[in-house]
């Protein structure tokens, strides 16, 4: 009796697609890279979600310290719950003024915040000093994403270097994933909370570095009227 093994067909089949996908991934990183504006776009989305999981995991590590797990579930409800009351005002200032200086601002905001939190914690401040400095620092992030998907077209050339950018993006979004606990845990292990909590002030200030003088071609009405009409609105 011959017995037929489908198991060698369905693994080529599936080291053909992990190849495809591999090069088209491969591909889309190359048509980024080409040219300026997307490079630094991707590059500035890299610093900013690495740094906001490294943040993640300090932040977390910092309260189960101060009072186990129903600390750490208090300070994540505090830190997400004004940036979720927020973000409908927050995403809407992408479409009032130029993207790039939405993220920018948001960068900057950031960078401040987290640098209050380093700060407390080096001077051995009270640890609401730190839970509302991160709290402070997640509401300005509610709008990095969308205003960073908003300012991807404006900075494409071509339809293909759009879907290369968002592949990219994708790709970065994991790897930061990664990188951002990884990099918390051999900070935290070698020196401390408060340095931590600094190598992630400096990575927004980074990222908003990143997009300072790009070149795309600006939407008429994204800065006329913005902040006459911004409150107006209903959220």
């Amino acid at each position: 009796q011959r017995v037929i093994d489908h198991a060698p067909m369905s693994s080529v089949g599936g080291d053909r697609g992990s190849r495809r996908g591999w090069h088209t991934a491969w591909d889309a990183v190359m048509v980024v890279l080409r040219r300026r504006e997307p490079r630094r776009a991707e590059a500035s989305f890299a610093a900013a979600w690495t740094a906001e999981w490294t943040l993640t995991v300090a932040l977390g590590v910092v309260a189960f310290r101060d009072g186990g797990t129903a600390a750490v579930g208090l300070v994540f409800f505090a830190r997400l719950m004004p940036a979720a009351v927020l973000a409908p005002v927050a995403t809407s200032l992408g479409d009032r003024f130029p993207r790039d200086q939405v993220l920018r601002w948001t960068c900057v905001m950031r960078a401040v915040a987290v640098a209050v939190a380093a700060g407390a914690l080096a001077l051995d401040a009270p640890l609401i000093v730190v839970y509302a400095a991160a709290a402070g620092a997640t509401i300005p992030f509610t709008v990095f994403r969308p205003a960073h998907s908003a300012l991807l077209p404006l900075l494409s050339a071509s339809p293909r270097e759009l879907v290369s950018a968002h592949v990219v993006r994708g790709l970065l979004d994991s790897l930061s994933a990664f990188v951002g606990p990884l990099v918390a845990a051999i900070l935290l292990g070698l020196a401390g909370p408060a340095a931590t909590f600094a190598f992630v002030a400096a990575h927004p200030a980074l990222a908003g570095w990143l997009l300072t003088g790009l070149r795309y071609e600006r939407d008429s009405g994204a800065a006329g009227g913005a902040s006459r009409h911004l409150l107006a609105d209903p959220v």
